[in-house]
């Protein structure tokens, strides 16, 4: 979490701060047009339902007076000095004293006098409660129509394949969850792919996740707003591929190296048709170029797992404990010697046939058939045991000093 500065608390018995059931988090960055009125809703709705809450503004460093406006209205303010949606919501996130933390933007588009189902099912037992506008309804102008009916649906969509997220609306900026497990996922992304981060570590690390219904309108501010479609976009995409090296790695991988691998072994004994369509030496070129990029793509795959593993980002899962345990450096050294003495033999064989020849002129193609698939086998060999060290390196243990 980001180094905060937070405004100094009202005067209040310990016996009230451990009261606090509820923080408000609203993210703030020039905010003067709006912000008032979404605190006042805030409040409003902590008092209509009784639930003893606070309302935080964690403030990105504006210069609109919306540090004023705040104050007169009774929030606390939370200066985040490192810029960006994330890093003021971590911050304001880290500053909460409420069991519960709720966040949504201080533009007018959310409703939070609406926020009495979030605190329902946390109370429930959910850990993470996400709005789904989908299903609540977006008001006419309030959504661009590229976010709408492409972007949102499709990350949504990338996201609950992935990580098996049970959510419509991957992106909903009105959600609400437990601080205490929040604060364990350790969140770090500063941009708006913090929204992103939340959802695919809660998903990671099995957290209880809820959706309700919530609402979005147009927000009431005259200037553009700080989301960036293609830039915050894309990285949304990102977060969601780099967590996700089965997708990314791993399935892509193992299609080109079976594809790849199939074509070759098909070639290396002629010319095959299809269609009327003749596949030969030219095409094994390519071939092996598939298998050798997707078995680059599987190593990947393995090592970004190890990756992820040694430095917190995902739990081990059954299927990489099995991983682990047959695929040593060891066994991965053997596999390796093998292919690569397979493709040294085929190499030889290449040069006795052209000595044979007086290492003269050869018909190319036919020779092409063997030496193609020798190449293949050596580089394979070669991949398989520089990548069984590295998985090794990774594996080494952290510390094995013993604790005082």
């Amino acid at each position: 979490m980001p180094a905060v500065a937070v405004s100094p608390l009202p005067d209040e018995p310990a016996a009230t701060l451990d009261r606090i059931e509820l923080s408000i988090v609203m993210p703030c960055l020039n905010e003067a047009e709006t912000l008032a009125v979404c605190i006042k809703k805030a409040r409003a709705f902590l008092d209509t339902h009784g639930i003893a809450g606070e309302v935080i503004v964690a403030d990105n460093g504006s210069t609109d007076g919306s540090q004023q406006i705040a104050n007169a209205m009774g929030a606390r303010i939370v200066a985040i000095p490192v810029r960006g949606y994330g890093a003021a919501l971590a911050g304001g996130i880290d500053a909460a004293r409420g069991t519960f933390v709720a966040m949504g933007d201080a533009d007018d588009s959310y409703d939070f006098g609406s926020l009495l189902p979030f605190v329902e099912r946390l109370r429930g037992g959910a850990d993470l409660v996400m709005g789904n506008r989908f299903l609540g309804g977006i008001a006419p102008g309030a959504m661009p129509l590229l976010h709408r009916f492409l972007g949102n649906p499709l990350l949504s969509l990338l996201g609950r394949a992935f990580f098996g997220t049970p959510v419509g609306d991957f992106h909903c900026g009105l959600r609400a969850f437990r601080r205490d497990r929040a604060l364990a996922l350790g969140l770090t992304s500063p941009g708006m792919e913090f929204a992103s981060e939340m959802v695919v570590k809660a998903s990671i690390a099995g957290f209880a996740i809820a959706e309700v219904p919530t609402t979005l309108v147009p927000d009431g501010r005259s200037r553009p707003p700080h989301l960036r479609t293609w830039r915050d976009g894309w990285r949304h995409l990102r977060f969601l591929l780099l967590y996700a090296p089965r997708f990314l790695f791993l399935y892509p991988g193992l299609a080109l190296l079976f594809a790849g691998l199939g074509a070759t072994a098909m070639l290396a004994t002629g010319d095959v048709a299809m269609g009327g369509v003749a596949f030969g030496v030219h095409t094994m070129i390519f071939a092996t170029m598939a298998a050798l990029i997707g078995a680059q793509m599987v190593g990947l795959a393995v090592l970004a797992r190890l990756f992820g593993i040694r430095t917190g980002m995902w739990p081990e899962s059954r299927g990489m404990r099995r991983v682990r345990g047959s695929f040593t450096v060891e066994r991965g050294c053997i596999v390796g010697a093998l292919s690569l003495l397979a493709g040294l033999a085929g190499g030889v064989t290449a040069t006795m046939v052209w000595a044979q020849a007086g290492f003269g002129p050869l018909v190319t193609g036919e020779l092409m058939r063997l030496t193609i698939p020798s190449m293949l086998l050596g580089c394979l060999g070669v991949q398989i045991a520089a990548t069984s060290f590295f998985a090794g390196l990774l594996d080494q243990p952290q510390d094995i000093r013993p604790t005082v």
